[in-house]
């Protein structure tokens, strides 16, 4: 919450308490003492100790401890196959310790090394290999090795909670989609992705608070721990066409591209090779089991049809990714009303995760700050991530039996998979399908309702003319402004 200078006064905005508005949380706070109560004033009176983010973190610490002990039995028993599968708590971090010699060869760097991430993961994949050094050898390490990459996912998953609230302005609260995500406790501690997850968020704040240069900086980075990263670029210089911002959006690209080139250089320098080698092994590697490619290929395999070839796939993914970019170049620039830029990039994004050629089902964490901005509702959100959680443990026994020969009590078939795979990718399609019709008709997008144009807007709401939506986004005082779902609340004229 943020302090902001009213005829020379220090004034205070409310908050907007979503147990008060959203039905789906009003019914789960019923066990602690239902919806917080209309005559009290969240964001004016004193919270005492505990503020609103301070909340936040204690949930996010309790997540991460969940998520610790989701990983229990490996931690335990090490991580063998097919215990690591049937028991759900496979991680890459472990099993790429091992299968990349990471406590001797540092990832890119190391000459002739190479490695199945981008290399801004390698980098982070290569520094705690190196500082559990002393931790011993063999399981002990590779324990080690694990326990120091959560503790550091934990850290930014706490980070990334605080970035989203200040990010969400009026409306904090939203960051426990992200600090109290189900999802995350399985798949936090699964791959080094909630790392870009963190980074993008960083860079909507900054972008948020007008800063262009170094959000386009950070989404550059992001770019090198996960792609989708460039398509919340994308979808800002889009934003910037429509707003009649393009020069400075041009400055997030080429700060972007500094930051994306600061990480490969020293790749291409040292080790260019092992840079080819990962470009090649995504394109000339299969499609992913989890993906609408590999799902195709597992029941053309079971019923005796051809498959879909590498070339195929590589040319259809090609061709719906241009068409995902095509759809949000539409919608950015013909909606009724310039779209928010946690709308867009959302969009943008969950069209990525479901023709990625690569998509894996914890993938979806790249969502989970962009889907707490963009559609705080979290009935939709909470079915969705039980449909990506299917997935996750659907993907799990399925793996159990295809590389570990696990008895059929503790595993599944290939038409289970590709159900529960289906499920995820459908639920997705909804989620996206829901920010749409956010885009095109405001009046249903629960942010704008709260009498707020576009609180990640930055720059872009410059051009403009200045409203009370565009004051509330920009710390400009609106205090008179009552909450959303409350008695007396008005609809913005433009909402009307």
């Amino acid at each position: 919450m943020e302090d902001s200078q009213a005829s020379g006064q220090q004034t205070r905005h409310r908050i907007v308490v979503p147990s008060r508005t959203d039905p789906t949380l009003r019914t789960m706070t019923e066990p602690v003492g239902g919806p917080l109560g209309r005559r009290t004033a969240p964001g004016i009176t004193d919270p005492g100790f505990f503020t609103v983010e301070r909340v936040l973190i204690f949930m996010a610490m309790v997540s991460a401890l969940i998520a610790v002990l989701a990983k229990y039995h490996c931690r335990e028993s090490g991580w063998t196959t097919p215990d690591q599968y049937s028991t759900v708590c496979w991680s890459e971090f472990p099993n790429s310790f091992v299968q990349h010699n990471l406590g001797s060869v540092f990832p890119f760097l190391g000459k002739g090394s190479t490695f199945d991430q981008l290399p801004l993961a390698g980098f982070i994949a290569g520094i705690t290999a190196w500082l559990t050094g002393g931790a011993g050898h063999g399981a002990l390490r590779q324990l080690a090795f694990f326990d120091l990459n959560a503790v550091l996912i934990a850290a930014v998953w706490i980070f990334t909670v605080v970035v989203v609230a200040r990010t969400a302005r009026r409306r904090p609260w939203d960051a426990a989609i992200v600090a109290a995500s189900p999802l995350l406790w399985l798949t936090a501690f699964v791959s080094w992705d909630f790392w870009a997850a963190g980074l993008v968020a960083l860079g909507i704040y900054l972008f948020a608070r007008r800063r262009t240069i170094w959000a386009g900086f950070v989404l550059g980075l992001a770019a090198m721990v996960a792609p989708y990263a460039i398509l919340v670029l994308v979808a800002l210089v889009l934003l910037g066409v429509r707003a009649k911002s393009a020069t400075k959006m041009l400055e997030v690209l080429a700060a972007g591209a500094v930051g994306w080139l600061l990480v490969l250089l020293p790749v291409m320098l040292s080790n260019a090779a092992g840079w080819k080698a990962y470009v090649d092994g995504v394109i000339n590697g299969p499609a992913s089991d989890s993906s609408i490619y590999g799902g195709y290929n597992l029941l053309a395999g079971r019923m005796g049809m051809p498959e879909m070839s590498t070339v195929s796939v590589n040319t259809l993914s090609a061709v719906l990714v241009m068409l995902v970019v095509l759809g949000v170049a539409a919608i950015a620039l013909y909606a009724p009303r310039q779209p928010r830029v946690a709308q867009l990039a959302f969009v943008a994004v969950a069209g990525f995760v479901v023709v990625n050629k690569t998509a894996e089902p914890w993938q979806a964490v790249w969502l989970l700050p962009l889907v707490a901005l963009a559609l705080p509702r979290w009935r939709p959100v909470l079915l969705w991530q039980a449909a990506v959680i299917t997935h996750f443990i659907a993907l799990m026994l399925f793996q159990s039996k295809q590389l570990g020969n696990i008895s059929p009590q503790h595993a599944i078939d290939t038409p289970y998979f590709v159900m529960a795979s289906a499920l995820a990718g459908i639920a997705t399609v909804a989620l996206l399908a829901l920010a749409v019709r956010d885009i095109w008709r405001p009046h249903y997008d629960v942010v704008r309702r709260g009498g707020v144009d576009d609180p990640q807007g930055g720059v872009l709401l410059a051009k403009a003319p200045r409203t009370g939506d565009d004051e509330a986004a920009t710390g400009t005082p609106d205090a008179g402004t009552p909450d959303a779902g409350e008695p007396g609340l008005a609809k913005h004229p433009k909402h009307a």
